[in-house]
């Protein structure tokens, strides 16, 4: 055959070669572009996120902080709380950072300015070399409630929707948004008829005819209760409960400690007995460990010289204009009554309180509800009185510099004639005597986890009480609230319910 004609064919097929290659060469150059951008986008990308997360977690760090939690009291009477979100004069409640919107929360307690602070210059809060890194936030208050946290005063839990801006400056620029949820949880109080947080022998000692019962102030309507539950009136303590005479607990006995019987210095039983007649009529519930209540915070400010709450109206202009800042006014009227308004939610610092005698005081609160009062100490005066006022709730801060007995409520009259337990607490940090009630009584809430308290005379308490040592000397009764169960929380932690976030 003449294969002449042939000639070149293989330039053709090297040609073809040549462009297979070439187009291949030119896939592999693109898609390890694509590759590289697609890195650097993600890099990009991955930094505007932690950019985002860190201005969360900052504006977070502020708002779970004492310096912002401290300023919710004098704020909570401003705010509309019943909606969601909260709302200030017609508008949501917003903290921005500074290249993040107009702040529309109440001007109080530096808070706006201290947000606003957080998120100057944050480029310093970065790593070195990333100053092209750059992060804004706003928050956004959703809800806002008060809490009668056990052992404190009123306290506000608040949620908040936190959102933050993270985005990486320069040529390949990165946008992401992190949104965040934080809240705080709240749990039901541990509250007993008594508590005694001291671990040994007697902690709590009982003798007569005394009884622990309880009832129910939700179902009183705001009168006394005619009668008294079986059940329900247990006690608590770290150490020894002993019973003598016809005492009678209609409740559990709950310890860490073991055993019926003698009580001996260091290995102290659960109970002890002394007659045929004292009993438990519940259980011995075994605590697996001693139970810790906090020591509450002392209020500062309160002075330690003497005042006596009289029925004088000329007294009464004095106390107003004395305490003007926190009293919105002062009235005497029939049958030795005083009535004190106090200012929203502003405590009234007093020294060491007498109520005279016969003398009847009522505090109302103001717009907040809660009357908070500071005094270095309390002694109520024969057949002296003291009333809550309508939607009340008074919060009595003892502190007790230089008084051996810094609660004296044995004068014979009666605290608190609506019966409901929580709307008169007590609260002292220190370690001296409490008395409480000669022939008169009350319906009050004691936090005294380091104080010795003692009741005497034949008179009921009607709530709780906690304290370190407790000591019935005489025939009163201690009728337990239940409703205290379901109005006392303790805080628990913060916690960071949903997290999101997208990017542009």
């Amino acid at each position: 055959m003449d294969r002449r004609n042939e000639h070149g064919v293989a330039l053709v097929i090297t040609l073809f070669l040549m462009a297979a290659l070439s187009a291949l060469a030119v896939s592999l150059m693109f898609l390890s572009q694509t590759e590289t951008s697609a890195s650097r986008n993600y890099k990009t990308m991955s930094q505007a996120r932690y950019a985002g997360e860190a201005g969360v977690h900052k504006a977070m760090n502020y708002l779970m902080s004492d310096a912002y939690v401290n300023t919710l009291p004098a704020t909570y009477g401003s705010l509309t709380t019943g909606v969601y979100p909260v709302q200030w004069n017609g508008a949501d409640v917003t903290l921005p950072s500074p290249t993040s919107g107009t702040a529309t929360y109440p001007n109080v307690g530096n808070v706006r300015a201290n947000f606003l602070a957080l998120f100057s210059g944050t480029a310093n809060d970065l790593p070195a070399g990333s100053t092209n890194l750059k992060y804004t936030a706003t928050a956004k208050l959703l809800s806002m409630q008060p809490v009668n946290v056990y052992g404190s005063n009123t306290k506000y839990i608040q949620t908040w929707q936190i959102t933050a801006t993270g985005t990486v400056q320069g040529p390949l620029p990165a946008t992401v948004d992190v949104t965040a949820i934080l809240e705080r949880d709240i749990a039901p109080a541990q509250t007993y008829a008594v508590f005694a947080t001291g671990n040994g022998c007697g902690a709590i000692t009982m003798g007569g005819d005394a009884t622990t019962d309880s009832y129910d102030s939700r179902s009183l309507g705001g009168s006394a209760p005619t009668a008294f539950d079986d059940f329900g009136g247990g006690v608590g303590t770290n150490g020894n409960l002993s019973i003598a005479g016809h005492v009678v607990v209609k409740g559990n006995l709950d310890t860490p400690r073991t055993g019926v019987g003698d009580c001996h210095s260091g290995t102290p039983t659960a109970l002890s007995t002394s007659g045929s007649s004292a009993t438990v009529t519940g259980s011995i519930v075994p605590l697996p460990q001693e139970r810790v209540y906090e020591t509450p915070v002392v209020p500062t400010g309160v002075p330690t010289t003497p005042i006596e709450i009289d029925d004088d109206a000329v007294w009464c202009d004095a106390f107003k204009a004395a305490n003007i800042t926190s009293v919105a006014s002062c009235t005497v009227g029939s049958s030795h009554s005083v009535v004190v308004t106090l200012i929203n939610d502003t405590p009234l610092a007093l020294g060491n309180v007498t109520l005279g005698s016969q003398v009847n005081l009522t505090i109302n609160a103001g717009a907040g509800g809660v009357a908070n009062v500071n005094v270095n100490s309390l002694s109520v005066g024969a057949q002296g009185k003291i009333t809550v006022g309508a939607g009340t709730a008074i919060v009595m801060n003892v502190v007790g510099t230089g008084v051996a007995t810094p609660i004296n409520l044995s004068g014979g009259g009666f605290v608190n004639t609506s019966y409901d337990a929580s709307l008169f607490r007590i609260i002292y940090a220190g370690t001296g005597q409490v008395e409480l009630i000669g022939g008169g009584g009350a319906a009050i809430s004691v936090y005294a986890p380091n104080a010795s308290v003692r009741l005497n005379g034949n008179q009921a308490i009607y709530g709780s009480v906690l304290s370190k040592t407790y000591t019935n000397a005489g025939t009163g009764n201690i009728h337990y609230d239940r409703a205290l169960a379901s109005k006392f929380f303790t805080l628990g932690n913060w916690v960071m319910s949903s997290f999101s976030w997208k990017k542009y």
